[in-house]
């Protein structure tokens, strides 16, 4: 046989038996891939509530959902129709938010999606509610914000916009691109002048 034939019969071989073989592929780092993918919850619970106090003993705030799943390798919790309410100020200040679906992280941040409404349950408030699609909460900071289109509803006013930052400690609320206001002029019930 010719010695050219022989090398090429040789390096053919070589390339089957690599393919073959294929020591490229790391089986660990595909095995370890697979398992991220497949986390599995440490717990599923419906009807959960979880009720955080301050240093004082009173009820800062507290999130219930139709379902909960936790995965603790990951820090986060996944939420069903969530619902959270937050009290300041030894609750005289109570805000409630409700979603379609949240997920709450180990750095005390909370994302709610969809269908969003934050609601003042305290009379007399300048804000009465808040609508959005997407909404991060720092629950440590009480600070919220989102950077989608907004609908913020008051006794007399309905205003649009794109972004919000609301800080709720110091009852501030900041629209990052205001679109319009229109104002109804209704008046409360203990408004008497014509």
């Amino acid at each position: 046989m010719n010695r050219n034939i022989v090398i090429i019969i040789g390096i053919i071989f070589c390339a089957a038996a690599l393919l073959i073989w294929r020591p490229f592929d790391d089986a660990d780092q595909l095995e370890q891939d697979a398992g991220y993918r497949q986390i599995q919850p440490d717990f599923t619970a419906t009807g959960l509530i979880v009720r955080v106090y301050d240093e004082h003993g009173e009820l800062a705030h507290q999130i219930a959902a139709e379902e909960m799943t936790h995965y603790s390798p990951i820090g986060l919790t996944e939420l069903m129709t969530p619902t959270y309410i937050l009290q300041l100020n030894q609750g005289k200040d109570i805000w409630q938010v409700t979603a379609e679906q949240g997920s709450f992280y180990a750095d005390n941040s909370l994302v709610l999606e969809r269908n969003i409404k934050m609601t003042s349950l305290t009379a007399a408030e300048f804000i009465e509610r808040i609508e959005t699609s997407y909404l991060t909460i720092d629950t440590e900071a009480d600070v919220v914000t989102t950077e989608q289109p907004v609908l913020i509803i008051g006794p007399e006013f309905t205003a649009r916009g794109e972004g919000l930052r609301a800080d709720l400690r110091a009852q501030t609320v900041e629209m990052i691109k205001h679109v319009e206001t229109i104002y109804t002029g209704r008046r409360s019930a203990g408004d008497n002048n014509e």
